[in-house]
């Protein structure tokens, strides 16, 4: 049996996940915090709560993610996860399903804040980057791995937001071959992400900082092709709130499973603990390395 520590939990699988952090099994005779086998996957009962991007609802809240010709992924209560992969399916590309919307799923079924979002340890505390997707995000977070700083994790962040202590999540990255360009990184040990021509799964390992860590600040990044250098602004508490409430990961699943009343709410509380920022950049990296100097300057480092 393999054991991972993900995103403050320990998973226990008996198929080996390479792109996850290992770790011992739980002593005596405790269980593991979630279990991944590999079996056939039933769809969820009816009616359904939700039918949107290849993930379906059930009525009792159990999961199922279907990817055509790759995986289907049935999820149940938080806890439980079945794997049935499609022949031929590589491990590496069912990996991209149950380290992005599959912890997702984990995360609300569980009730807690997962936020779409990099994050990197800045001396001792966090730094958290939260955005659309192509926002930048990775490349951000990779750029500061660069400068001698830890990655806490890539595109699911679970952070406790009366405490604002984040846990990390896996070690690796996503980035665009435009990226890998803009950073001078080779394609040495690099899979492909769910098959998308040009994007790769970036193993960080040595990089990775496996211990929870407080945030001391949260940015909002946001592409502007009028912006002609980079421009950070604090945003007030209320809009702070509703940053991260838009910025929850795959918010509709929270919609289906408890509704959305429970995110707003751990939103609120995240806001009024660790401030939030913008940072509007330019559309082309530009001004990465004056962006990466305001984001050492407001984590402290």
């Amino acid at each position: 049996m393999h054991h991972y520590r993900v995103s403050g939990w320990t998973l226990a699988t008996e198929i080996p996940l390479p792109h996850l952090f290992p770790c011992s099994a739980p002593a005596g005779e405790a269980a593991a915090d979630i279990t991944l086998r590999q079996g056939p996957v039933p769809p969820p009962p009816v009616p359904l709560r939700l039918d949107r991007d290849g993930i379906q609802v059930g009525a009792d809240g159990h999961t199922v993610i279907d990817i055509p010709n790759c995986v289907r992924i049935g999820l149940t209560g938080g806890r439980d996860i079945m794997v049935d992969p499609a022949p031929g399916a590589s491990w590496p590309e069912i990996q991209t399903w149950l380290l992005g919307p599959g912890l997702g799923v984990i995360c609300h079924q569980r009730g807690v804040l997962p936020l779409h979002a990099c994050a990197i340890r800045t001396g001792k505390g966090g730094l958290a980057i939260v955005g659309n997707s192509g926002a930048g995000k990775s490349t951000t977070a990779t750029a500061l791995v660069q400068r001698g700083h830890r990655l806490l994790g890539d595109d699911v962040l679970v952070v406790d937001p009366d405490t604002g202590l984040a846990q990390p999540c896996f070690p690796m990255v996503k980035l665009w071959d435009s990226s890998r360009s803009a950073l001078d990184i080779g394609q040495e040990g690099q899979q492909s992400v769910g098959g998308k021509i040009g994007k790769w799964h970036m193993p960080m390992l040595a990089a990775f900082d496996p211990v929870p860590r407080p945030l001391s600040a949260i940015v909002h990044l946001r592409a502007d092709p009028a912006a002609r250098r980079p421009v950070l602004t604090r945003w007030p508490r209320p809009h702070a709130a509703a940053v991260l409430d838009a910025m929850t990961y795959r918010v509709y699943l929270a919609d289906a499973l408890h509704g959305r009343r429970h995110v707003l709410s751990a939103a609120t509380r995240l806001a009024a603990h660790v401030p939030v920022w913008e940072l509007v950049r330019t559309a082309d990296f530009a001004d990465l390395a004056e962006m990466l100097d305001m984001l050492e300057g407001l984590a402290g480092a």
